[in-house]
């Protein structure tokens, strides 16, 4: 039979490494657990980042040269990286555009990777990933707590613990690792076999996956220890205090080099690097391996932690790459998935509690579900009062205490995780063949369904049940990927990566300019607002100001009128007053010769009334004198 034709939907990268290392190790699973013999093999025809906006003519493509889409791996569901509207999570696709494609998808070890805090998701994306649900034969997801939050999002039932596979590793303890207990939380909740299924993150299963790992496993009584770390600003938000976390690294990896413990830091992402080297500022012996950048291969990191028995980190693929090549990863509860991840795998023990020394005191306790811890309102710790170098170093204490009881039973651990990865391995493959019965049901044992091409058809468990497992097995020829393999993967990824690094690049700088031009353009039409409405307040003013005008000019003119009046009135006076005058002035000639003539009388009547008694007195003196 000829070879199945699929199409991948990855994230070329070189930012992450754990992105970087994933989507190749995808295809390779595929290519070591896919058809084999008579039925053919698998060949991927070509990918695309599922963070750019799938359009028509991608879809038209994918019909015409695919038997089938693969999307995934990775934590795919969250709403805060590359945030859309058209799915409401990672995968950029709108709905119009999902139902045209006409080929089966494979849902392949995504995850639930809401942080803590983070809101519910919302309809939008239920709707969507209910779609995307609808239209697999296989729907898996990388760990059973994603199978648990995510069934009770779209309201579908998730496969059980038994039959994933991992009942008896959440379920079972080695009496060899006394003292080293899963302890409370080890049993995860069961739920009824559905539609959503387990399919572990291929990385965890790498070394099986690739012939230079195989037979690799790193010694664990060597004391070699490699750290990533980083309380992101989505954890810092949820209430976890990064200065303390990290300071508590530190701490630790120096309380480790005083036990003669070789430390590595391995930063996966460039946000890693600000701890990295406060790490190997602090901590002189700590040497640094950083796993990110353009000159690094996806293979690098499964190379280096095939030689490291021991791995602290903060991020999922910190755990799920070195396990895959025989590490013993210890985390710190800063996400759900870490949790979910270290359940599944029979050891909770392996997550190194924050609380309440790594919390911040303004932080509440809020239940999320499916987001992980979100914060504690009792730890008593105060910017004020709070003693960070107290709290790190406890945390510090508690960290080094679990990679001490790891080390202490490290022979077990590494035999008892073997067994695991084996487990994951066969579930993997099992898978796989599930997978190739649904898209090849002429090879007598696949669901018809998917021949009609009934969407969802393969959701469930597949096959016929006359199909025995071995005669199901016999049909799957597991050659694992080669040197030669790896290094053509590597130049594939590289100029892949390269592209899209330059892709994004432009794309960036194209979202710059039509950023800036939107803001040029939000600034010309606020100045052309402005300017009108500056206009429109000037032609107001000079409205008001002509009416202004006008009422000023009546008033003027009112004031005029009867300024005029009051001149004329005055004329009128000043004439009256000049004839009164006249008549005054005529009036006071006659007066003044009335009196001239009066006083003229008066003066000859006194003269008169003068000479008259002089006259008299005259007599009297001359009787006076006859006497």
């Amino acid at each position: 039979m000829p070879d199945l034709k699929l199409f991948h939907f990855d994230i070329p990268t070189w930012g992450n490494y754990g992105d970087k290392a994933l989507f190749p190790v995808v295809r390779d699973a595929f290519r070591v657990l896919g058809p084999g013999g008579a039925d053919g093999g698998v060949d991927f025809t070509s990918a695309a980042a599922l963070r750019r906006e799938v359009d028509t003519a991608l879809v038209e493509r994918i019909n015409a040269r695919a038997d089938a889409v693969v999307i995934g791996g990775g934590g795919l569901f969250l709403q805060d990286t590359n945030p859309n509207r058209l799915s409401g999570w990672q995968w950029k696709i709108s709905a119009e555009a999902l139902a045209a494609i006409e080929v089966p998808l494979i849902i392949y070890a995504l995850g639930d990777n809401r942080f803590p805090g983070q809101p519910e998701f919302d309809e939008l994306m239920r709707s969507h990933v209910g779609q995307v649900l609808d239209q697999s034969v296989f729907f898996g997801l990388r760990n059973t707590g994603s199978i648990e939050t995510m069934s009770r999002f779209l309201g579908a039932e998730g496969i059980s613990a038994d039959d994933s596979g991992l009942g008896t590793a959440r379920e079972r303890f080695n009496p060899g690792l006394e003292g080293f207990n899963p302890g409370p939380g080890g049993e995860a909740a069961h739920v009824h076999p559905g539609p959503i299924r387990f399919q572990p993150c291929p990385t965890t299963i790498a070394g099986l996956l690739y012939e230079p790992l195989r037979g690799r496993r790193p010694d664990p009584r060597e004391k070699v220890l490699a750290i990533q770390m980083l309380v992101h600003p989505r954890q810092q938000a949820a209430g976890f205090d990064a200065e303390v976390i990290h300071q508590a690294t530190v701490d630790a990896a120096r309380m480790l080099v005083a036990k003669e413990w070789t430390i590595l830091s391995v930063p996966f992402h460039p946000d890693d690097a600000e701890v990295s080297r406060q790490l190997v500022a602090e901590v002189p012996e700590v040497k640094e391996i950083t796993l990110y950048g353009s000159d690094v291969g996806f293979f690098a990191g499964f190379d280096l932690f095939a030689s490291i028995p021991y791995v602290l980190g903060g991020r999922g693929h910190a755990q799920m790459i070195p396990f895959g090549v025989g590490s013993i990863p210890i985390s710190l509860d800063l996400h759900a998935k870490l949790g979910y991840f270290a359940h599944d795998i029979g050891h909770p023990e392996f997550i190194v509690p924050v609380e309440p020394e790594g919390m911040a005191a303004e932080s509440t306790t809020t239940e999320t579900d499916g987001a992980g811890i979100t914060g504690t309102g009792g730890n008593g710790h105060g910017e004020g009062t709070g003693d960070v170098a107290r709290r790190a170093h406890a945390l510090a204490q508690r960290i080094v205490d679990t990679i001490d009881q790891a080390y202490a039973h490290g022979n077990d651990l590494q035999d008892d995780l073997a067994a695991t990865r084996q487990r994951l391995f066969d579930i993997t493959a099992e898978n796989h063949v599930d997978i190739r019965d649904v898209l090849r049901p002429s090879s007598g044992t696949g669901n018809s369904g998917a021949a009609t091409g009934s969407p969802g058809a393969g959701t469930g468990r597949c096959g016929s049940e006359a199909s025995s497992r071995a005669d199901r097995e016999s049909r799957t020829v597991q050659v694992p990927r080669a040197s030669a393999d790896i290094r053509a993967e590597e130049f594939h990824l590289a100029a892949v990566s390269e592209a899209e690094e330059i892709s994004a690049a432009q794309t960036r700088e194209l979202t710059k300019l039509r950023r800036e031009h939107k803001q040029q353009l939000e600034s010309a039409n606020a100045q052309r607002k402005a300017h009108e409405a500056e206009c429109e307040n000037l032609c107001a003013e000079i409205k008001q100001k002509e009416t202004q005008f006008e009422r000023q000019s009546a008033d003027l003119d009112a004031r005029t009128a009867e300024l005029d009046a009051q001149t004329a009135e005055k004329n009128r006076h000043a004439d009256d007053a000049a004839g009164l005058r006249k008549q005054l002035d005529e009036s006071d000639a006659q007066l003044r010769s009335i009196n001239d003539r009066a006083a003229i009388a008066e003066a000859k009547v006194l003269i008169d009334k003068t000479v008259h008694g002089l006259a008299w007195r005259a007599r009297r003196i001359k009787r006076r004198l006859r006497r």
